[in-house]
């Protein structure tokens, strides 16, 4: 059974109109990212700072794009998608971070999950249970993908883990993901693919390894993956602008 939604005549986090967001949302866990991503946007302008839900609407290459923070962790993630959703988005590409299981993948290389493993948490609030992971929607994966090759951005395909548990992370923790196939952490994509998938939108993410958890390296900040950010979103934006 498809879940209920709460009877809002409007959404209560995202205070802006139907005509103020796109159809294609990149929703973002860092308002600093936000802000570093939706300056490649010409006739940018803010349309929500309310509850710190940060969200900028302009246009890439005659592509209008919303850029949208969904804050840290699933809830947040699941109001933020609910309600861009309520105003007309269809589409939601995440771009965020995730911290690396694997010794191989580098602070600063990119991961696209293909899939997102979790323990109960939000997505089985969506989807009755834990019913296994959920899953972004394939075509715009495979987009999501030419993009970064046509920028010459190598990208780790597979598993990720939806973790509630910021700092419970740790080697252990690292080990027994990977023994289950992810390849990296992160909080979110688990909920905004369940949410999707029950509202029947088009979602994908893309994540920037902050931190390799395995190794122990520290964690960069946004302003040291900023080039990194830049270049994923110039990615994905051109190829998603050759589609429409």
């Amino acid at each position: 059974m498809e879940p209920g939604r709460r009877e809002e005549k409007e959404p209560v986090h995202i205070k802006a109109k139907p005509e103020d967001v796109a159809e294609l949302c990149l929703i973002m866990g860092d308002p600093a990212r936000v802000e570093h991503a939706s300056s490649v946007l010409s006739e940018r302008r803010l349309v929500n700072a309310h509850r710190g839900f940060i969200a900028y609407t302009g246009m890439y290459r005659g592509l209008r794009v919303t850029m949208a923070c969904h804050g840290v962790g699933g809830p947040s993630a699941a109001i933020a998608v609910e309600e861009l959703a309520m105003l007309g988005a269809k589409r939601f590409v995440r771009l965020g971070t995730t911290g690396a299981f694997l010794e191989g993948i580098e602070p600063g290389d990119v991961v696209v999950p293909t899939a997102a493993l979790y323990r109960d948490s939000v997505p089985s609030l969506y989807l009755g249970g834990s019913v296994g992971p959920t899953v972004p929607d394939y075509g715009l994966l495979q987009a999501v993908v030419r993009g970064l090759e046509e920028r010459g951005i190598r990208a780790h395909l597979g598993p990720v883990f939806s973790s509630d548990a910021f700092y419970l992370e740790s080697p252990s923790f690292a080990s027994e993901w990977a023994s289950r196939g992810a390849l990296a952490v992160e909080m979110e994509c688990a909920t905004i693919f369940a949410v999707a998938a029950v509202r029947r939108l088009r979602a994908a993410a893309v994540l920037i390894v902050s931190n390799n958890l395995a190794r122990r390296t520290r964690m960069l900040d946004a302003e040291e993956l900023r080039p990194t950010a830049l270049a994923v979103t110039k990615a994905i934006l051109d190829e998603l602008s050759r589609e429409r």
